[in-house]
C-alpha cells in the first residue's frame, strides 16, 4: 500500500487548511482517531495550531501534555509525526483551536492513488432510466470503485448509479459502470462485479479518499467502532 516514505520539511509541505487526524489512547486503552485541520504553522518555533480535535462530532479538548500521532493528508500524500499537546482554547479570532508541538521534518508517504479495502456495507443502484432499485453489498472498496456482491445479472459497460450510505461520507445517484464480472459466490449464490465510479468530483474524491484511509488505520491498529 506504500509507494515510498521519505522525510521532508514542515516549512516546505505544511500548509493552513490541510486536514489531519490526531490519534490518543482513551481511558479504556483503545486507540482512537479524532479530526481536526491546519490553522496555522510556526516551523521556526515548532508549533502548529489545528482546529479543536473532534470525535464523533463532538469536540475533544485534550489536557497539556498528552502525547499524540498526527497524519495530515495532502491529495495522495500523507505527512506524519509525534507531538505533545501544548495548550487549547479561544485563539484571536475567537476560533476554539489546540496547540501541539511539530519537528521540523516529518514522515512522508506517497500512497497508491486508490487504497483498496475490505468492507462489508448494504446499498443499492438503479439503471439508468429506470427508477427500480436493486440492493447490493461490498466486498471490498476504494476511493475508485469497488467490489460489489448482487443477485441481479449485469453486463461489462452496464452503468449504474449507485446509493451508498458511508457514515461521514454519502454517495447518490453517483455514476459507474461494469468494468468486470468477478463470478458467482459458492457461499451467498450472489453475483460479484467489480464497479468504477465516473465523473467524481474533487471534492467528494477527497473525502473519499479520506475516508478509506481512515477506515484502513482501524484495521490496521485494531480500532473498532462506527464511522462518523
Amino acid at each position: 500500500m506504500i509507494e515510498e516514505i521519505s522525510k521532508v520539511a514542515v516549512s516546505k509541505v505544511m500548509t493552513p487548511g490541510l486536514p489531519l487526524t490526531v490519534e490518543v489512547e482513551n481511558k479504556d486503552g483503545n486507540r482512537i482517531l479524532l479530526k481536526s485541520n491546519i490553522h496555522d504553522i510556526f516551523p521556526e518555533s515548532g508549533l502548529l495550531k489545528i482546529a479543536m480535535p473532534s470525535y464523533k462530532g463532538q469536540l475533544v479538548p485534550l489536557p497539556k501534555g498528552e502525547m499524540i500521532y498526527v497524519t495530515v493528508f495532502k491529495g495522495q500524500v500523507l505527512y506524519s509525526f509525534s507531538s505533545r499537546v501544548i495548550d487549547y482554547g479561544r485563539d484571536e479570532d475567537n476560533f476554539l483551536v489546540m496547540k501541539i508541538t511539530i519537528p521540523k521534518t516529518v514522515k512522508r508517504i506517497q500512497r497508491r492513488r486508490y487504497l483498496r479495502i475490505p468492507l462489508f456495507k448494504t446499498g443499492y443502484y438503479v439503471l439508468p432510466g429506470s427508477d427500480e432499485k436493486h440492493q447490493f453489498t461490498t466486498k471490498d472498496f476504494s476511493a475508485g470503485g469497488m467490489l460489489m456482491c448482487t443477485k441481479e445479472l449485469l453486463v461489462t459497460g452496464q452503468p449504474l448509479l449507485i446509493t451508498l450510505n458511508l457514515g461521514a461520507v454519502q454517495l447518490t445517484s453517483q455514476k459507474a459502470e461494469v468494468v468486470r464480472y468477478a463470478g458467482k459466490s459458492n457461499s451467498t449464490g450472489l453475483h460479484e462485479y467489480g464497479v468504477r465510479f465516473l465523473e467524481v468530483p474533487l471534492e467528494l474524491e477527497k473525502q473519499l479518499v479520506f475516508f478509506v484511509f481512515q477506515w484502513e488505520l482501524r484495521l490496521r491498529k485494531g480500532i473498532s467502532g462506527e464511522e462518523d
